[in-house]
């Protein structure tokens, strides 16, 4: 709750709600795998913990985080996909779209000075668990049809019109898979961007790993996110 930036910061009154790096970093919290889980844990404390008495307090913090920053922020994407992040300036010599006062924001992530670049898809399905969780415990149907935003671009409502799951939809890219092979049901990295921040898939059996790769976690958020809307 102490990380959440619950005013207006850096110059601008657009955003809200989203979280802070660290007690002592006030630049906006990121993260590839993990990046709505802060929200989740509060609904969880709050659903665990009906009678205590933040609980109504957690359920607020999870409304603004998803009502003045996840939904301002899907707005900007004709596909409604959550960007990968809020950044103070630009950081690295590369493009980062001005959103107001000093805070900027990407797509995709960073491609200079970051190695590890890749395809986002846990961090659109870690999006879309929050939205199908709150959607189920607070009663708000625009947090459902938000989440199947998310879930959509995995299967094909992306610019390539193509399915990061294997065996599932049309122009399915190959996989980077050295060892296994094909895997049906399993779930790539995903769609990055270039320094220019246009989207980057490849479609020509390069075997690129930062977006053809499978990785386990987003076949977990995928799979925990469609759980929810299913019991809801």
């Amino acid at each position: 709750m102490d990380l959440q930036e619950r005013d207006f910061a850096h110059g601008q009154k657009q955003v809200r709600g989203y979280w802070r790096a660290s007690a002592t970093d006030t630049d906006p919290y990121k993260d590839t795998l993990d990046s709505s889980l802060p929200a989740y844990v509060l609904l969880e404390s709050a659903r665990a913990y009906p009678q205590h008495k933040n609980a109504g307090r957690w359920r607020d913090a999870v409304k603004l985080y998803l009502d003045e920053y996840v939904f301002p922020m899907t707005a900007r994407s004709a596909y409604r996909i959550l960007p990968y992040g809020l950044f103070a300036g630009s950081p690295t010599p590369e493009t980062y779209r001005p959103l107001a006062g000093e805070l900027t924001y990407r797509y995709f992530m960073p491609v200079r000075k970051h190695y590890s670049w890749l395809g986002l898809n846990s961090h659109y399905q870690c999006c879309a668990l929050v939205l199908a969780t709150a959607a189920r415990d607070l009663g708000r149907p625009e947090y459902r049809n938000l989440a199947y935003r998310q879930i959509e671009w995995i299967v094909g409502a992306n610019p390539f019109a193509a399915s990061m799951m294997t065996g599932e939809g049309m122009r399915n890219p190959y996989p980077h898979s050295r060892y296994v092979g094909l895997i049906p049901g399993g779930i790539m990295n995903g769609i990055c961007g270039n320094a220019n921040d246009e989207p980057v898939l490849d479609t020509e059996y390069g075997l690129t790993w930062r977006t053809n790769e499978y990785w386990s976690p987003h076949v977990a958020y995928y799979e925990w996110a469609h759980s929810v809307l299913e019991s809801a």
